[in-house]
């Protein structure tokens, strides 16, 4: 958790802060609602609290002045620092902002930029720990998912009980810390296999401002069930990457999301559509047609992770001719109806 302090010589602007109700409604920060007046008492303070965030309000003339700032900074190095004032000058803030403030906020200040200010704080935590200190166990488990899976469980239970180890087990910013390295090691998954986009739904992989809290042991399975779905496509798909038949397989791929018949795929690629499906057929022993039919029940399983949608919108998002062909389709493929299949989806996740 993300411990917050407030130094303000008159008290007023650091109460307004105090007071909005995005403190309330976001669980990621403790706010420590008594305000410190005094230089030296705030020094005490900083060290015994281990104070996370700083608000300093500043009039220009006092400890928080451009001049005097850096003695902060340096002196605090592991604590964000957040100057509030009134000189708007390019010159000021500039001369805050390089010597390590983590924002300048011009008075008077209203909620919207605190919570914008806090949020981009939040996009930054962790980020430099997950490449610097976890990126050998993060690459290892990208391997693995490469190679078809089987140590998901090990190596993220290690990724899971360093952040643990090395965070204080403190539950917010073990969470903050973890959704960074999974959101890591899912970018990358796609920047090596973008057609792995498809298949997976982002939500799954990235971090959430204002997340409900969820134990050491929950982390650890939710990874694993997303992790373990990586795989899976992986190894579903790898076979589009043989070189006869990439340029194939990536346009059905990277055209899912349209009505695609075999003699646009022929067009797209510029090869003959008899010679497509030969090839595909004599290199992964499926029929082109139902290999396109399969990418597009796929993708609609992602599609359908979102509770809101229609099954006629996924139908004509995938290019079906209508929503009794689509759901003919997935049945015949997943044994399930797609209004089923959402039903089976949200027990799942909500577990």
């Amino acid at each position: 958790m993300q411990r917050v302090s407030f130094y303000d010589r008159t008290g007023t602007v650091a109460q307004k802060i105090i007071d909005f109700a995005f403190w309330k409604t976001n669980r990621e920060f403790c706010v420590d609602k008594n305000i410190i007046k005094d230089a030296v008492e705030l020094q005490e303070k900083i060290k015994v609290s281990n104070t996370d965030i700083l608000f300093a309000v500043t009039d220009g003339l006092d400890i928080f002045a451009p001049e005097r700032i850096q003695d902060w900074t340096r002196k605090f190095s592991r604590m964000q620092l957040i100057v509030v004032g009134r000189d708007p000058s390019y010159k000021t803030v500039r001369k805050y902002l390089i010597n390590g403030v983590y924002d300048y906020l011009l008075l008077p200040v209203d909620e919207t930029v605190i919570e914008e200010s806090m949020f981009r704080m939040y996009e930054d935590i962790g980020v430099d720990y997950v490449v610097n200190n976890l990126k050998l166990k993060a690459d290892a488990l990208i391997d693995n998912i490469f190679l078809g899976g089987g140590e998901e469980e090990v190596i993220i239970t290690e990724i899971i009980n360093q952040i643990y180890d090395e965070w204080n087990n403190d539950p917010v910013n073990c969470q903050l810390v973890s959704d960074k390295a999974k959101t890591y090691i899912y970018e990358t998954l796609i920047e090596r296999k973008p057609w792995l986009e498809k298949f997976l739904y982002r939500n799954d992989f990235t971090h959430h401002f204002g997340f409900s809290i969820k134990s050491r042991g929950e982390l650890i399975g939710i990874w694993i069930m997303n992790f373990r779905e990586a795989s899976a496509m992986v190894t579903k798909y790898q076979m589009i990457d043989d070189k006869l038949v990439y340029r194939i397989g990536k346009y059905a791929v990277v055209h899912v999301d349209e009505r695609l018949s075999l003699d646009d795929v022929s067009k797209g690629v510029y090869l003959n559509a008899s010679y497509i499906s030969h090839i595909f057929k004599k290199i992964t022993g499926m029929n082109f047609i139902d290999f396109m039919t399969e990418v597009k029940i796929d993708r609609a399983k992602v599609l359908l992770r979102d509770s809101e949608i229609r099954i006629n919108e996924v139908a004509n998002t995938l290019g079906f001719s209508n929503q009794e062909y689509f759901t003919r389709n997935f049945k015949r493929k997943t044994g399930l109806t797609p209004t089923a299949f959402q039903k089976v989806l949200l027990e799942k996740y909500s577990e």
